[in-house]
């Protein structure tokens, strides 16, 4: 033995590691003060003299603790939380009171008292409804106002005694569990200090996984190979997307929240910008490479082995005069930027860690300083490096030419030049940025060298309203809704509208209307809708002065014409659209259809309390708490099926796990208060593990609501007639019964399927990829460039719609795993695709910038029949897609190639560089790089294209007219790929 341990003694060490491990995640504040929380409340419940103050529902001080005030991580959260909620309360009981005492005018249970306290009730859903789906944040605020005008319209109808009683019980149980849990988060804040991960940490963060990306894509700049896998590249720049997306959440949570410090949130807000843009530059000029592999439906591309324009002798040694020239500076220029990253990032901690209590002035001060120094030396090194960088790739193709001359040769670049070219002016770009950082950098140490330590507080607009807080994520379409044209809508667009008419289609109405008129002075109206017709003529006669066409008085038509002159008057058409638009707003509104299903649900679950009191339907909803039905519908209902669906039946587990703890606790216990207190908290210890540590908390949730009406409504209200097995099932039932109500609701009222939403999203961001390179390419061609900061705002604003359109399509995908359906979704295509999109955008943002750079004459001017030819491809491409994603069909089985127009392209475009240089050997100097580098990303534009051709094809296939059946052989219909025409048909699966 000597000494060795036995297999029994290691057995016992790692169970005692595994439970020091457990026990040291739940010694954190939030576990403690849930906990604290949860015992209190049960306390305040067992204690007559405060559970008299409830009245016969004290114990819902619980189930509002866990519904709606759970204690949260930060001190401001749960002010926040604390704060609407009540807020939320409180216009439930106003309103409600308010029903009351107008039912109470009417006499006790009469037909007006029911009636009013019902159209109450479901006026009270049906606006939180709508405000739980437009205004993400009061989705608890809402739900609350729900809960207690639930429980206080259904009871006591018409009893002028309980109007203000009632209201009194569930003030008192409101203020009991949001004071409650406040109280428990502070006494925990005493014990455990320290702050929670923030926004400024995750900055921090988020610049050094920037760091780790660039360092490991610097391989692309010598144009060398990697021992790393593609993958390990891969992932890097999927986390850091997901990072830069969850900094754009995160903003958005912590601006509007309070919190106490020297700098505000707002200070450092330019980094999400900052770091969108870096991420974005190592997207599209420093991405890792595909193992080398053929396209499909193009067999002579220049990703196969096939014979290309980049496959001639004497390249190499371009190739390494290049290298060798631009390496050095472009390393040094990259270490200057990851330096001025690793600056960031400390400035980031410094300034925002440092201990702010108790700090002199000359202290912060001496801090502000030593980060000012360092600031002020990476910009310095970030600027030489910067310069010289330039310097180098203004002279580079010098060598290269001659050499070129030389040699007496005329051949292509190799492809190598045109990665190292892009790689170089990715470089600059995020050298470019980084500039910006250190500025904003600098800018936060001087405002922390002259702030004090104050309270930062949010103002409350729509916009804060509109934020999700914590888990909940919007899956509506919002505000950004792509519109003919490439215009935006300022309604949210629901799925499966294809009734309605577009602009295009109510203007050609309008006009066509209007040829059934002509102007006084004989004149016929113009052809270009209502606008055209106002505008020509409103100089030579009246806007409204229009009669009828050769028709007399007395007669039918004159009467018929004159109504519809006056129905097509200017200030009538207008009230049409404009009542049109309002109309489709309510009619398509997904935020009033899901206020319609709230009420629908309320109404038909809560129908048998306003009926007559001696009717058995109503005997039945007062003995067995029916309300439980209708407030656990409140809470299952999602705003889409996939959502609503996984909430259920984790809800439903949940609430049987509860219901059968609280049989086990009312046997165990009885009516004793210490037994029923411990029984609750140590319920809570595996519900705040469960709700802290896993993705399930829809479970945790309902089983410890369950546990109040079961364990304590005994305590509160004996009755001896209904044993615990008794009141635990009717409760079980009656939650699940509500919970079964809400899936039916959703699943058949205006159904918002996750699957439908993905696809017509998918369409519609298509669609605005397309509008974003049309305004790229008429950007190019615009010859007088005098609106250049109006097409840049609205280049901007469509990148920024399209990032939000991918950001939901995500998250649908997320929560569509959970719609139940007969045949399973090709979840990995759907998100291959927002992959494929998100890829797009990144090289469409690239060409955006590289574009502002290129000489104009020799690759837009001189070229413009190929550039149409190939912009047309990609949109002909582009609209195939986002077809075949709106209407479901098959794609088209031959579309114009992008590959075989952009080939032409590239030999006309170095053509005529090759022309310039030869006329002056020092012609266009760095903007070559920038030609060569839009070459590059227009290869990878190509390349992602096909990819997502290939994914379209797999999802709805291909409408084949040359297949194997054909008397034509495989060979010859695939070299139509050589003369312009992409093959989207598969052939492995034509069986």
């Amino acid at each position: 033995m000597n000494g060795s341990i036995p297999a029994s003694g290691i057995r016992s060490c790692s169970v005692f590691t595994s439970i020091l491990s457990v026990a040291q995640q739940f010694f954190a504040r939030r576990p403690l003060a849930r906990l604290l929380s949860t015992f209190l409340c049960s306390v305040i419940i067992v204690i007559r003299p405060f559970s008299r103050l409830g009245g016969p529902n004290a114990f819902l001080v619980l189930a509002l603790k866990e519904l709606v005030f759970g204690v949260q991580d930060s001190l401001a959260q749960q002010l926040e939380l604390t704060v609407l909620n009540i807020l939320g309360a409180l216009l439930g009981i106003g309103f409600s009171t308010l029903g009351k005492y107008l039912a109470s005018l009417a006499g006790y249970d009469t037909i007006s008292a029911r009636a009013t306290c019902a159209v109450f009730l479901i006026l009270v859903t049906f606006f939180a409804g709508i405000a739980k789906s437009r205004l993400v944040r009061l989705q608890l605020s809402t739900r609350i106002s729900g809960f207690v005008s639930v429980w206080l319209l259904t009871n006591n109808i018409g009893a002028p005694s309980h109007v203000l009683s009632d209201s009194g019980d569930f003030l008192w149980i409101t203020l009991s569990a949001a004071i409650l849990c406040l109280v428990s988060l502070l006494a925990l804040m005493v014990v455990f200090r320290g702050s929670t991960t923030n926004f400024e940490t995750e900055t921090a963060a988020t610049f050094a996984l920037l760091e780790q990306c660039l360092s490991s894509s610097l391989y692309r700049v010598g144009a060398r190979e990697t021992k790393q896998p593609y993958t390990f590249y891969r992932q890097l720049h999927s986390q850091l997307l997901q990072r830069s997306i969850k900094l754009n959440e995160s903003y958005s949570q912590a601006a509007f929240e309070l919190r106490i410090g020297r700098l505000s949130l707002q200070s450092i807000h330019p980094f999400v910008g900052i770091v969108e843009h870096l991420r974005r530059e190592l997207a599209w000029g420093m991405a890792p490479l595909k193992p080398a592999q053929s396209m499909p439906g193009t067999p002579y591309s220049p990703r196969s082995g096939a014979p290309s324009l980049y496959d001639h002798p004497h390249n190499h040694n371009q190739e390494n005069t290049f290298v060798s020239t631009i390496e050095p500076s472009a390393l040094t220029l990259a270490h200057a930027v990851l330096d001025a990253m690793k600056t960031v990032e400390h400035l980031i901690f410094i300034t925002f860690h440092q201990r702010s209590t108790g700090q002199t002035p000359q202290t912060a001060q001496s801090v502000s300083g030593s980060q000012k120094a360092a600031v002020h030396t990476a910009e310095l090194h970030l600027k030489v490096a910067r310069d010289q960088m330039r310097e180098v790739l203004k002279h580079v193709f010098d060598q290269v030419d001659m050499q070129q001359r030389a040699e007496g040769k005329h051949a292509h670049l190799p492809k190598e030049i045109l990665d190292c070219s892009v790689a170089a002016i990715a470089l600059l770009q995020m050298a470019q940025e980084m500039g910006k950082a250190l500025q904003v950098a600098e800018n936060v140490a001087t405002l922390y060298e002259e702030s004090s330590t104050r309270l930062w507080h949010p103002r409350i607009t729509l916009q804060w309203l509109g934020v999700p807080p914590g888990p909940f994520i919007s899956d509506d379409n919002g505000d950004l809704v792509f519109a003919s044209g490439g215009m935006v809508d300022g309604e949210a667009a629901d799925v499966g509208l294809d009734e309605r008419l577009t602009d295009q289609e109510a203007r050609q109405g309008l006009a066509e209307r209007a040829f059934s008129f002509t102007l006084v002075k004989g004149r016929p109206v113009p052809v270009g809708g209502l606008s055209m017709r106002y505008r020509t003529h409103s100089l030579s006669a009246s806007r409204t002065d229009l009669r009828p066409n050769d028709a007399k008085p007395w007669t039918w038509r004159f009467w018929t014409a004159f109504v519809s002159m006056l129905w097509s008057t200017e200030h009538m058409l207008r009230f049409r659209v404009w009542l049109s638009k309002r109309h489709r707003a309510m009619q398509h509104s997904s935020h009033w259809r899901h206020g319609l299903k709230n009420a629908i649900g309320v109404a038909v679950l809560t129908f048998p309390a306003f009926l007559p009191e001696d009717t058995a339907a109503r005997r039945w909803f007062q003995s067995y708490r029916g309300q439980w039905m209708t407030i656990s519908y409140l809470w299952v209902l999602e705003t889409n099926t996939g959502a609503t669906w996984r909430t259920g039946y984790l809800r439903l587990f949940g609430t049987l796990l509860g219901a059968v703890y609280s049989y086990v606790g009312s046997i165990i216990c009885g009516t004793n208060p210490y037994g029923l207190v411990a029984m609750v908290t140590a319920f809570d210890i595996p519900i705040t593990w469960i709700i802290l540590k896993t993705s399930i908390t829809p479970l945790a949730v309902p089983a410890s609501v369950a546990l109040p009406p079961i364990l304590f409504a005994p305590y509160i209200s004996p009755d001896p007639n209904t044993s615990a097995l008794h009141l635990a099932i009717i409760r079980a039932v009656t939650i699940a019964a509500g919970i079964v109500a809400a899936l039916l609701v959703n699943s058949l009222l205006f159904p918002r399927h996750c699957r439908v939403i993905f696809l017509s999203d998918t369409s519609r961001t298509l669609g605005l990829l397309s509008s974003l390179y049309l305004t790229l390419s008429h950007d190019m061609f615009r010859v007088h460039r005098a609106r250049i900061h109006e097409e840049r705002r609205k280049t901007l604003k469509l990148e920024l719609q399209i990032r939000s359109s991918l950001y939901r399509l995500t998250a649908l995908v997320k929560t569509m795993h959970d719609e139940v359906s007969l045949l399973p979704k090709p979840l990995r295509h759907y998100r291959q695709v927002i992959n494929t999109m998100q890829k797009m955008l990144d090289l469409m943002t690239g060409l955006r910038k590289i574009r502002e750079n290129i000489p104009r004459k020799e690759t837009v001017a001189n070229v413009f029949k190929e550039r149409r030819e190939f912009m047309s491809c990609v949109c002909i491409t582009l609209f195939a897609c986002q077809h075949a994603f709106r209407a479901r069909e098959p794609l088209p089985q031959f579309l114009p190639s992008a590959r075989h127009a952009f080939a032409h392209l590239e030999a006309h475009v170095q053509e005529c560089i090759r022309r310039a240089r030869e006329d002056d050997p020092h012609a266009l100097g760095l903007s070559l790089v920038y030609a060569f580098a839009e070459q590059e990303v227009m290869q990878n534009l190509i390349d992602t294209l096909e990819e997502l051709l290939e994914v379209t094809g797999r999802l709805f296939g291909t409408s084949a007219w040359l297949t194997h059946d054909t008397h034509f052989s495989r060979t010859s219909t695939v070299e139509e790929g050589d003369h312009g025409w992409y093959s989207t048909f598969k052939w492995e699966e034509d069986v």
